[in-house]
C-alpha cells in the first residue's frame, strides 16, 4: 500500500478547508447562474377567428408536449425512463382529447356546440400537432364577451403556458395581417375573458388597403407585369421596330389606356373570384402569371402587338386578379364584406400602382429620346423575360 504524506493529511496553509472550497463553489455558480442561457418551455398556440356564423380555434401545440399529456393522462403506454422510444399519437385520439379540453360559452351561458374540422400530424421539420376546431354561438346571438376554456396540455402539464391571440374579427377591425394578443393560460388559470372590440369597420377597410398595398410589393410578378406594361409607353412601332413618339399627348393617353385596363381585368375577376363566382386561384394561375410577365417583357424588345396593349393588358389583368383573390377568400368574410374587402384591398392595389406610374411614366417619357434609353429598356426587358421563364418553369413542375 502507497505511504500517505502529511500533506494529504493536513492541508496546506493558507488552502479553504473543505466546507469552504464547497461555500465558494456554490457562490461562484450563483454569480454564473443568470448568465447561462436560459432554455424556454414549449409553448401552445391558439389563435382566434371570428366569422360570420361561427368562431374558429385553430391549435399550434408542440408534439413532445402532447405525448407527454396523453402518457400523463393514461391515453397511451408509458415508454419507461430512459427510453428514446416516443409514443405513437393518432389523429382520432388527437381529435377527441381537443375537442374535450377546449371550448368557448357566452359570459353566463351554456357551453357552445363545437366540432373539430381538420387535424394536421407534425410535417418535416415542425414537430407540432395542428388542429382547427369550430364552434357555433347561440341562434341569433352576437357575443361581445366570450369565455375561452382552455385546458390543452394545461391539465396534465402544470408548467405548460398557452398563448392565445385574436387573428381576425372584422367588426372591431383585426384582421390576420396584425393579430390581437389576448393573454395567456397556465397553472390554475385555464379560462379567458374575450371581450371584442366594439364595431370599427374603418379599422378593417383600412387594414384591407394596407394589406393590398403590402401584397403588390411583395409580388415581384406583379410589378415586372407592370414595369414592362409601360415600358413602351412613349415608343410607337414603325416597321416593327420601336421607335421614340414625336409627340407627348399620345404617351399619356397610352399611359391612361394601359393601366386602366389593367385595372379593370384585375378588379373585375378580384372581385368576381373573392365573392365564390370563379374557381380558387390555383398553380396554374401562378403559371400565366408567369407567362404574362414573358410575353409583356418580349413585347417590349420587339412590338409583338402593337396597338392593341390595352387588350392584352385587361386580358392578362383578369389572371392577376384571380391571384389577388387568394388572400380574401382565406378570410371567409360575408357577401357584404367580402365586397368591403375587395373594394379596400383594391384600393391599396391601385395606390401602389399609381406611385409606380408616377414614378416611372415622366422618367421614360423624357429620356425617350435619350442615347442609352434603348439600352435600359432592353435590359430591363431581357431581366424580366429570363426571370419570368424561370418563374413559369419551376411553377409548372408543381402543377
Amino acid at each position: 500500500m502507497a505511504a500517505i504524506s502529511p500533506s494529504e493529511l493536513h492541508p496546506r496553509a493558507g488552502s479553504l478547508p473543505s466546507w469552504g472550497r464547497l461555500l465558494f463553489l456554490a457562490l461562484w455558480l450563483a454569480l454564473l447562474a443568470p448568465a447561462a442561457p436560459a432554455h424556454p418551455m414549449p409553448k401552445s398556440f391558439v389563435e382566434v377567428r371570428v366569422l360570420p356564423d361561427r368562431w374558429q380555434l385553430h391549435l399550434i401545440l408542440p408534439a413532445d408536449r402532447l405525448e407527454a399529456a396523453f402518457v400523463q393522462a393514461q391515453l397511451v403506454p408509458d415508454p419507461g425512463p430512459g427510453s428514446d422510444a416516443r409514443p405513437q399519437l393518432q389523429a382520432a385520439a388527437v381529435r377527441d382529447y381537443v375537442n374535450a379540453r377546449i371550448g368557448l360559452r357566452s359570459v353566463a351561458g351554456p357551453a357552445w356546440e363545437q366540432h373539430v374540422t381538420a387535424v394536421q400530424a407534425p410535417q418535416g421539420q415542425l414537430d407540432e400537432w395542428r388542429v382547427t376546431l369550430e364552434a357555433l354561438p347561440p341562434a341569433g346571438a352576437t357575443p361581445d364577451q366570450v369565455v375561452l376554456r382552455d385546458e390543452v396540455l394545461i391539465r396534465e402539464i402544470a408548467t405548460h403556458d398557452a398563448v392565445i391571440s385574436l387573428l381576425q374579427d372584422w367588426r372591431g377591425g383585426v384582421l390576420p395581417s396584425q393579430p390581437q394578443l389576448l393573454g395567456s393560460l397556465g397553472g390554475e388559470h385555464h379560462e379567458l375573458l374575450i371581450e371584442r372590440r366594439a364595431a370599427q369597420p374603418w379599422r378593417a377597410w383600412l387594414s384591407m388597403v394596407l394589406l393590398g398595398a403590402r401584397h403588390i410589393l411583395e409580388g415581384l410578378d406583379h410589378l415586372a407585369f407592370l414595369v414592362t406594361l409601360i415600358l413602351t409607353v412613349p415608343l410607337q412601332a414603325v416597321a416593327g421596330r420601336w421607335q421614340a413618339r414625336a409627340q407627348l399627348r399620345p404617351a399619356v393617353l397610352a399611359t391612361l389606356w394601359w393601366v386602366s385596363a389593367f385595372t379593370l381585368g384585375h378588379s373585375l375577376s378580384l372581385l368576381a373570384a373573392s365573392l365564390g363566382w370563379l374557381p380558387p386561384s390555383g398553380q396554374a394561375v401562378e403559371v400565366l402569371i408567369a407567362v404574362s410577365v414573358g410575353v409583356s417583357a418580349a413585347h417590349a424588345l420587339r412590338p409583338l402587338y402593337p396597338r392593341r396593349e390595352a387588350f392584352v393588358a385587361g386580358g392578362f389583368g383578369l389572371i392577376h386578379g384571380l391571384a389577388f383573390s387568394t388572400a380574401i377568400r382565406e378570410l371567409s368574410l360575408s357577401a357584404g364584406q367580402v365586397v368591403a374587402a375587395t373594394l379596400s384591398f383594391n384600393l391599396g392595389i391601385e395606390l401602389v400602382q399609381l406611385g409606380l406610374v408616377l414614378v416611372l411614366v415622366p422618367f421614360f417619357i423624357h429620356t425617350r429620346h435619350w442615347v442609352w434609353s434603348g439600352w435600359l429598356r432592353r435590359a430591363i426587358a431581357l431581366a424580366a423575360l429570363s426571370t419570368a421563364a424561370y418563374w413559369a418553369v419551376t411553377r409548372a413542375m408543381m402543377l
